[in-house]
């Protein structure tokens, strides 16, 4: 069975909603429907839901932790380079042994 080439529907709506953060979900709806993408406000709402519910999470951990969201942000870019925690974990451990080595 072929692949669709269709669009990431979730990904249009991030996109537009990172271009236009006030937008209201009808706003993103009728903006998305003439680029040929057509969705509800509530999928709309639930995308937002769920990015705000991140934000919300990021800002409980740099709350408790005293550092900041740069430093959380770059951790998850490592993490995701490594490709598991574990892996970063392990990487972390070579690189405290090499920094007590030098």
């Amino acid at each position: 069975m072929a692949k669709k080439n269709e669009v990431n529907k979730t990904q249009a709506v991030r996109d537009f909603l990172k271009a236009n953060r006030k937008a209201r979900n009808q706003e993103v709806v009728e903006a998305l429907a003439k680029n040929g993408i057509t969705i509800t406000a509530n999928y709309v709402g639930n995308i937002k839901a769920t990015h705000n519910k991140h934000r919300r999470a990021v800002r409980t951990v740099v709350a408790k932790g005293g550092i900041g969201i740069p430093e959380v942000k770059a951790a998850l870019a490592f993490i995701k380079l490594t490709g598991s925690v574990k892996a970063a974990n392990q990487a972390l451990a070579v690189a405290q042994e090499i920094r007590e080595i030098v």
